[in-house]
């Protein structure tokens, strides 16, 4: 995700070529983000997520979304500060990842209070 913005700042210099490379990045992160919705509803449904990251992964797809609109627009004013949101956004998600503990499934918590009382 930051080559974009090294890309975006090449192209707004005047190098036109390199918004090429900016628009396949794009197609790119457009499908990580989908992919990462299906991993957040994936997670949720074995209770190793909370709602909120699901909820925050469509977000973060839908401003994907627009910021291919707005790219293929050159809707300027949008595009850039909504990418540094995004930017902002998936990178505090990154970090959540790494911080926080795994959460037992109902299953496993019981299967780990049956073995710690020796059943």
């Amino acid at each position: 995700m930051l080559t974009q913005a090294v890309f975006a700042g090449q192209f707004l210099s005047g190098a036109d070529a390199q918004v090429v490379f900016h628009e396949w990045t794009a197609w790119a992160i457009f499908v990580l983000s989908v992919m990462q919705v299906g991993i957040a509803a994936v997670l949720l449904l074995r209770s190793a997520a909370p709602l909120w990251l699901l909820v925050a992964s469509v977000f973060v797809f839908i401003a994907e979304g627009l910021q291919l609109g707005t790219g293929y627009g050159r809707f300027l004013g949008v595009h850039i500060p909504l990418g540094v949101f995004v930017f902002g956004t998936v990178t505090a998600l990154m970090l959540w990842s790494f911080r926080s503990k795994p959460q037992l499934t109902r299953k496993d918590q019981v299967r780990k209070d049956a073995a710690s009382t020796g059943l």
